[in-house]
């Protein structure tokens, strides 16, 4: 027993320490191969608390923005200026669920623990398409994985998923040009993870995760039904959310040592 509380302890810590470690500089030969693994999801979401919190809904809306694609070609802009890199499209045409499985694996290796069926897909995938290293663009939930002072209600944060629009309504909302505080939120957000693992031995190097923005969308038709988003509202989220990935993107790559 006393052998088996041992063998629990180190593995514990050896878990805490791999999700406590810091970021792994990489060092690309030349004509690198890298592999891309995109399970991000294409549709938006919309988040609304009301202003009693008990009439709040989430409501996903199917876009033509393509934001996976517009972040898979800034990771390889970004890195084909800095060298001759062959880019692998990995797992394209898997089913959905597969790829909610493994955005979902991508959060714990982050945060937590590397699950076992995301590593072993990586290491196929590096052995079978010869890769240098694999990149890899997923989304995240704030209720598993939390992003602190974001979207604040009292002592709690409200939870978001995927990328789109964060609205709130506050009951002061009528008096918000009399009073600093109370006045409504209409912020767009992005929940995107672009994480970097080393293929030799299959590993997590560094990762980086869009920032919480506190922008507010300019005249937003609050006096319409928030049940459904017009098409001139969804096309305004657009660049926020393209901005707050490319920047995801960028932290991740320059914090395993591929960008300056």
């Amino acid at each position: 027993m006393r052998m088996f509380r041992a063998a629990l302890f180190l593995m514990v810590v050896s878990a805490i320490g791999c999700a406590g470690s810091q970021p792994v500089r990489l060092q690309l030969p030349p004509d690198a191969r890298i592999g891309i693994l995109n399970v991000l999801e294409p549709q938006m979401t919309h988040v609304d608390v009301g202003s009693l919190r008990f009439n709040s809904l989430t409501h996903s809306y199917d876009v033509d923005w393509d934001i996976p694609g517009y972040i898979r070609r800034t990771i390889e802009n970004d890195l084909r200026a800095r060298g001759h890199n062959t880019f692998i499209p990995l797992a394209v045409d898997a089913p959905e669920d597969w790829k909610q499985s493994m955005s979902a694996g991508i959060i714990s290796a982050v945060s937590a623990w590397f699950p076992r069926d995301l590593r072993a897909f990586l290491e196929q995938a590096a052995e079978e398409n010869r890769l240098d290293v694999i990149v890899s663009v997923s989304s995240f939930d704030t209720a598993r994985w939390p992003q602190e002072d974001c979207f604040k209600i009292g002592k709690s944060e409200a939870a978001t998923n995927g990328y789109g629009l964060f609205t709130r309504t506050r009951t002061l909302s009528g008096l918000s040009n009399l009073l600093p505080v109370g006045q409504n939120t209409a912020a767009p957000y992005a929940n995107i993870l672009v994480a970097v693992f080393q293929s030799q031995p299959v590993a997590l190097a560094a990762y980086g995760r869009a920032p919480c923005s506190k922008v507010s969308l300019p005249d937003f038709p609050w006096g319409s039904d928030l049940r459904v988003l017009s098409p001139t509202v969804i096309q305004q989220v657009r660049p926020y959310v393209e901005q707050l990935g490319a920047e995801a993107a960028r932290t991740g790559l320059r914090s395993a040592g591929l960008l300056p």
